[in-house]
């Protein structure tokens, strides 16, 4: 059996533990969530060893919204 991991969830208790300060939903922009670059980084580091994934430079530079990194770790997680 085959259980599917809620990558939302996952990005949204990563993003509270690095101390998002607002309420986060598929489209709240990354931006507005009072983290620093730093931050980021950190979060999408953990998601990368966390999943077994890897994104690229490109991958990262367009990322808008949660959404936008839900999307790339769904991609991801198929290969």
């Amino acid at each position: 059996m085959v259980i599917r991991m809620n990558y939302f969830e996952e990005i949204k208790r990563t993003l509270i533990n690095k101390g998002a300060k607002a309420a986060i939903t598929k489209d709240t922009e990354l931006k507005s969530l009072g983290l620093d670059s730093l931050d980021l980084m950190d979060m999408v580091v953990f998601l990368e060893e966390k999943l077994d994934i890897t994104l690229s430079d490109d991958q990262l530079m367009g990322m808008n919204t949660v959404n936008d990194l839900v999307k790339i770790i769904e991609s991801l997680a198929k290969n």
